[in-house]
């Protein structure tokens, strides 16, 4: 009977505790559709506000973790609508990685805090809620099903993206490099392994990923990704077409981005033109040191990978600053000099001048004389 008794007062505490945590706060979550695309971006926003006026009210929201989806915070907003009224607002962004049925759950905790305890606290010198003593409920809200459509063929993004090309000469010697640049720009998923260029044969090829931050927004990831790809070789070669397969949910569309092939002319240096012609005292066709030693420095940056497609023998003395820096000088619009920096110059501080060279090209902000002047006299100082 003892036993009955304690098990019917553990039950009514356990059902009294409940309906406290139901009566601390009310919820709203709100999805902005229930049957995405596979990788579609989909918005959930909840709203919580606080029904008990006594306390001091504090809500966190965090989503449990899965393989069938990625989730991230696009923002939190929290306010008090008057004493001991608190509301707060979450909105996340989700992306599901799996074409089938998949739920969504989140643990969602309700921290008070007595005024005395706040007040202690910010007393104490803290500014924020962690050094306040507060109380800790967990509240369990419903879970959120969604059903995941397959998409029909397989693509390389999804969202909508636009993919444009430029190169900087389709004629080189042996020991130059052509430098190609890919820009990949939109809002959709991203794929942070996604390559656009594969192995040539006989190439030599070098990559730099200069990408601009990733944001998270409603309807998902906007992205703007700039592949750098500085290609050498011995031989005449072609830089394949690029073919990217895409899937739009907002037009329900699959299509495909694509950029033009490329043939690169590869003259040959003979090396005839590294021995002297002139005859001496001691001997007839003496090889031209000089020469000889500029031609295997060539050889040496180019195995580095440093080699550009205006590169000077002059850049590796620092003696010559008036010659080193002419390539800058010769730059003729703010990408060119960005592709420039970032091959031949990328070991130097050049972070705040790719910043102005992309407020010039792509919001007109600034002139491009001025910054080509200032990065010359910082380079020439060190």
């Amino acid at each position: 009977m003892k036993k009955n008794l304690g098990r019917i007062a553990l039950l009514f505490l356990l059902c009294l505790a409940s309906l406290y945590a139901k009566e601390l706060a009310n919820y709203n979550m709100q999805v902005s559709k229930t049957d995405p695309y596979l990788k579609e971006a989909v918005k959930i926003t909840f709203t919580t506000q606080q029904l008990d006026h006594s306390t001091n009210m504090f809500f966190f929201l965090k989503p449990k973790k899965s393989s069938d989806y990625a989730i991230y915070l696009l923002k939190k907003e929290s306010k008090e609508l008057s004493y001991h009224n608190a509301m707060s607002t979450f909105v996340y962004i989700l992306f599901p990685l799996h074409a089938q049925s998949i739920t969504l759950n989140f643990d969602f905790t309700v921290k008070t805090a007595s005024d005395q305890a706040v007040k202690q606290a910010y007393v104490a010198d803290h500014d924020d809620s962690i050094a306040i003593s507060m109380n800790q409920h967990k509240i369990k809200i419903k879970a959120l099903t969604f059903k995941v459509i397959p998409l029909k063929q397989h693509v390389d993004l999804v969202g909508d993206f636009t993919l444009h090309s430029k190169i900087d000469k389709e004629i080189i010697n042996q020991y130059e490099s052509v430098n190609l640049l890919y820009t990949l720009q939109g809002k959709g998923y991203s794929d942070e392994n996604l390559t656009l260029l594969p192995n040539i044969a006989g190439v030599t090829q070098f990559f730099e990923d200069d990408s601009i931050p990733i944001r998270l927004a409603e309807s998902g990831f906007r992205i703007k990704k700039r592949f750098i790809y500085s290609l050498s070789a011995k031989e005449n070669f072609t830089v394949p077409a690029i073919e990217l397969k895409v899937f739009s949910p907002n037009r329900n569309q699959y299509y495909t981005l694509t950029s033009p092939s490329y043939k690169i002319e590869v003259k040959k240096i003979p090396i005839t033109s590294l021995v002297d012609k002139e005859e001496s005292p001691h001997a007839q066709k003496l090889i031209n040191w000089q020469k000889l030693q500029e031609f295997l420095i060539y050889i040496f940056i180019f195995s580095l990978g440093f080699l550009t497609a205006k590169f000077s023998p002059s850049s590796l003395f620092p003696a010559k600053k008036k010659r080193l820096f002419q390539d800058i000088q010769e730059s003729k619009n703010p990408k060119e000099l960005m592709i420039l920096l970032l091959n031949r110059y990328k070991n130097r501080n050049i972070d705040n001048f790719i910043e102005d060279l992309e407020r010039l090209e792509y919001k007109k902000e600034g002139n491009f004389k001025e910054i080509k002047k200032t990065i010359i006299k910082q380079f020439t100082q060190k």
